[in-house]
């Protein structure tokens, strides 16, 4: 009978520790972190071994970028129940927020090996793998999540990661298939637009952005894409006057000051297009295009020690593109039909 007793209050309390961890979940869901937090610690008092509710109190003080706090939470999680595959996943997106990305990959692919059909691991994974420039393991975490479970946004990162390997008729496809599942996906109109615009297909791209700009009109890239689309048609005022528009939106979207400054260089605008770059120079020193379009500006100003030091230094620092650009540059100063180089 004591036994009995004794195991009837055991499953009194875990009803109880049940019944905040409950509460806590809908008071999260509703933003009420503070109350939510409490109920977690509630639920934990009455039952220490909840591990439902060492993952939730995790992941809520995740949300407010304890990241620290969290992953010691999900571990406790982790050591009731070393299957619980949401622990798992929450402890490798803090572990790769807190910069132990070798740490967060290792929790996320065991995630997926314990639950092969569980997308949100796999498309975790997915992102990590993309924010370490592995396009071909992205893609074979997107597709295992495509197949666990068709989605637009899947899609979405699917097409993303295959156009970064540059198969963009491939990624076409993909974007199309996302909309055809949420035709107000923003980012897949956004993608779809980006990557047809690098098909040189303009009046596509074009389509695409402004329906991605009706659904987000904040969305700097969209933004960005129809400049860029617009420059390519040789619409340099209208390019222009989108640029601007970006940067009052975002005034440190890097891409669209350099567009803004190399299309000042094309006007002949050369002292304005120098104030635009030292801007982005400031924040990104070692940013190529801004220090060669730089070294541009500086040249047709006329300040040539300036600029020959910029080219100088650019050239020897890297073998990328404006490397190149930088060394060729310096060999056709001494041309008398020298002039401003073109966008690209």
């Amino acid at each position: 009978m004591g036994v009995l007793q004794k195991q009837d209050e055991g499953q009194q309390a875990k009803g109880t520790a049940k019944e905040h961890n409950n509460r806590g979940v809908r008071l999260q869901l509703q933003g009420r972190f503070d109350e939510a937090e409490a109920e977690y610690q509630a639920a934990l008092r009455t039952d220490p071994q909840n591990a439902t509710a060492w993952n939730n109190l995790g992941f809520l003080v995740a949300q407010k970028g304890r990241f620290e706090e969290a992953i010691g939470h999900y571990r406790r999680a982790l050591d009731i129940d070393s299957e619980k595959t949401m622990a798992l996943i929450n402890l490798g997106n803090a572990l790769a927020a807190t910069g132990d990305t070798a740490g967060g990959m290792e929790a996320l692919n065991r995630a997926t090996r314990l639950e092969p059909g569980n997308a949100q691991a796999w498309d975790n994974l997915g992102r990590l793998e993309m924010a370490m420039g592995n396009m071909s393991g992205a893609e074979r975490c997107f597709r295992a999540a495509v197949e666990a479970g068709l989605t637009a946004e899947r899609y979405t990162a699917l097409g993303t990661a295959v156009a970064l390997q540059e198969r963009l008729r491939e990624a076409v496809w993909l974007f199309e298939q996302a909309l055809a599942l949420d035709g107000s996906h923003v980012k897949a109109w956004s993608q779809l637009g980006s990557v047809r615009f690098l098909r040189q297909d303009l009046g596509s791209a074009s389509d695409a952005l402004e329906r991605a700009l009706e659904l987000d009109p904040k969305d700097v890239s969209a933004w960005h894409h129809l400049a860029l689309v617009h420059l390519a048609a040789g619409r340099r005022e209208e390019a222009g006057r989108l640029l601007e528009h970006i940067l009052e939106l975002d005034t440190a979207y890097t891409p669209a000051r350099i567009d803004w400054a190399v299309l000042a260089l094309s006007f002949g605008h050369f002292q304005e297009a120098l104030s635009s770059l030292n801007a982005v120079i400031e924040s990104l020193s070692e940013n190529p295009r801004a220090r060669f379009y730089r070294a541009v500006a500086l040249d047709q100003l006329g300040r040539s020690e300036e600029a020959t030091a910029e080219l100088d230094w650019l050239a020897g620092a890297s073998q990328g593109k404006y490397a190149t650009r930088a060394r060729h540059y310096l060999m056709e100063r001494e041309t008398p039909s020298h002039a401003v180089p073109g966008k690209h």
